[in-house]
């Protein structure tokens, strides 16, 4: 009987990972949706999820034309990290309240400085950036991200997500916008292409999910203990 209850508990510790996972799967957005035509304060948060070496850099890509870019992108100092900001020239410069945008950021890349700023197996970086100037005429911003480790893996979240289809093994982090507060909503030609990114819950959702996915694991666990303490006193 003991040898059943240690199987089951190893199972049900199983069960906890798998359900648990993914919480902490992909790079995400926090927070995951924003007013159209607004500013935010924007964090792509990376988990490592390797095992035995640590996410040493990661690279995030902004939307440049056709797509909608963003005019106005700073990035905030990560202690331990450097920080590579590359811009792109447009051919028609996007028109502001605040004047003509010629450049546009493209991409910025963080970089751990030492083995020891880089991020460990089983946490997650958060790397934060202004945006300011959010796309008014779409329901999404999207970028891609990638994913360095000291070994040399590298894992790319560029795989595009489209509604109603299969799920991307590794999607494109997904930025929801909405109607500014106060706005009825309009009907829009262009639906979002990710359901999954209008359902993405933020970083305390996830954290929240993952206690109570333990907590239920844990009952069972005790659930099995007590019942096998009753079957050995029936047998005595």
């Amino acid at each position: 009987m003991r040898k059943r209850i240690l199987l089951a508990s190893a199972l049900v510790g199983a069960i906890v990972c798998t359900l648990a996972a993914p919480a902490w799967a992909h790079v995400t957005v926090d927070p995951p949706s924003a007013p159209k035509g607004g500013t935010v304060k924007l964090s792509f948060l990376a988990p490592n999820e390797e095992q035995g070496t640590k996410m040493t850099e990661l690279q995030v890509s902004f939307p440049t034309p056709p797509q909608t870019p963003i005019p106005t992108v700073t990035v905030e100092a990560k202690s331990g990290w450097t920080v590579t900001v590359t811009n792109t020239k447009l051919a028609k410069p996007l028109v502001t309240a605040d004047g003509s945008i010629t450049d546009i950021v493209s991409e910025v890349d963080w970089k751990a400085k030492t083995s020891a700023d880089a991020i460990a197996p089983g946490q997650f970086g958060e790397f934060t950036i202004d945006a300011d100037g959010l796309p008014d005429n779409e329901n999404q911003v999207v970028f891609k991200a990638i994913q360095t480790y000291a070994n040399g893996d590298v894992v790319k979240w560029i795989d595009p997500v489209t509604a109603g289809g299969p799920a991307a093994e590794h999607p494109t982090p997904i930025l929801v916008l909405t109607n500014p507060t106060g706005e009825s909503a309009t009907p829009t030609t262009t639906a979002p292409t990710s359901t999954t990114a209008v359902a993405a819950p933020s970083t305390k959702d996830n954290s929240a999910r993952a206690l109570a996915i333990i907590a239920i694991a844990l009952g069972a666990v005790a659930l099995l203990l007590a019942t096998g303490a009753m079957m050995r006193k029936r047998r005595a």
